[in-house]
């Protein structure tokens, strides 16, 4: 068998054709790696002048001096001028504050004036009064609270609601009726004192209580305004003396409204028994109870039911001589 020779010249033709690659595959392959070579680029290339320092987001102040350009952040300076307007800012204020050692500011100037040109609140000391603020009268001076403060025989009692528990029984007419016209002329006085945002109530008894309701309905405590005032002199006027007694119903009637204070004014007869003085301190929630015991001659130093009344539900008691009444308001 004879073998056929190939000159080298054809062999190295062939092995040249068996390793190209295919014109696209060159093609797609340049392409790509221009792609990763100008990505690579990009990423590391520097923002900006090489000579500047890199900044963080922001605003950024050049300033030019002495031939060299100096970078500074506009976050951080604003924040300083606004940290030195806040301390000028501060140390205006403390200026303008009074010093430990001034006096108090004078407000008597700027206060209204009330009824006889006095100036509303002078009593504490160039601060207005609840009193002062609210336009209401008289002289219980009411403070910021709303308490106040009034007198019945000189027995004075504190608070925002008050009853007038008074007896107007038969033997209140004795000694030409002075004793009933000296317990009315009390009770008006002391309404006077009252501030128009305090509230109150009164109770005539004799064996029935008799109530100072002018709006009908269920009793209850009244605002001591102008009006409430006036209605009041009015029924206040509108009693008599007549009858027997009955304090218990009276005194119930009034523990039920709740006031601050209760002045309870009687010449002493029919003193209520044991189980019935602990029945009204078993109703009495927080009221302070005063008592005024009218009688003739000189106290005797009795501890009647009066004097017990007050001892047991806060309150004070006072004795009045009928037969001086006559020189009294």
């Amino acid at each position: 068998m004879i073998t056929p020779i190939h000159p080298p010249e054809a062999e190295s033709e062939k092995a040249k054709r068996r390793f190209a690659l295919p014109a696209w595959l060159m093609s797609t392959l340049v392409h790509v790696t221009v792609i990763v070579v100008l990505a690579i680029t990009i990423r590391t290339a520097p923002r900006g002048a090489a000579s500047e320092p890199s900044r963080s987001g922001g605003i950024v102040l050049a300033e030019r001096s002495d031939g060299r350009t100096e970078y500074v952040d506009g976050d951080a300076d604003d924040a300083s001028q606004a940290a030195a307007a806040a301390t000028n800012a501060e140390a205006a204020a403390a200026e303008s504050l009074p010093s430990v050692d001034q006096p108090p500011l004078d407000m008597a100037g700027f206060l209204p004036t009330g009824e006889g040109g006095e100036q509303a609140g002078s009593e504490m000391s160039g601060l207005p009064s609840a009193s002062g603020l609210t336009g209401g009268g008289g002289g219980s001076k009411a403070g910021l609270d709303g308490a106040g403060t009034t007198r019945v025989f000189g027995i004075e009692g504190t608070g925002s609601r008050f009853a007038y528990v008074f007896d107007r029984s038969g033997s209140m007419s004795n000694a030409a009726g002075r004793p009933l016209a000296a317990a009315k002329s009390e009770l008006l006085a002391s309404l006077r004192d009252l501030d128009k945002l305090h509230q109150f109530q009164i109770i005539f008894y004799n064996e029935e209580p008799r109530v100072f309701n002018p709006l009908g309905g269920t009793p209850r405590l009244m605002f001591a305004d102008d009006q409430g005032k006036a209605l009041a002199e009015q029924f206040v006027g509108s009693i008599s003396a007549t009858g027997g007694t009955n304090h218990l119903k009276a005194i119930h009637m009034a523990l039920a409204m709740n006031p601050d204070v209760i002045f309870f004014l009687s010449d002493a007869d029919g003193a209520p028994t044991e189980e019935e003085m602990a029945e009204i301190r078993r109703r009495n929630r927080s009221a302070v109870i005063n008592t005024i015991e009218f009688g003739f001659g000189p106290y005797d130093g009795r501890r009647n039911f009066l004097v017990r009344l007050a001892e047991e539900n806060g309150g004070q008691h006072a004795y009045i001589d009928t037969s001086t009444l006559g020189s009294r308001r």
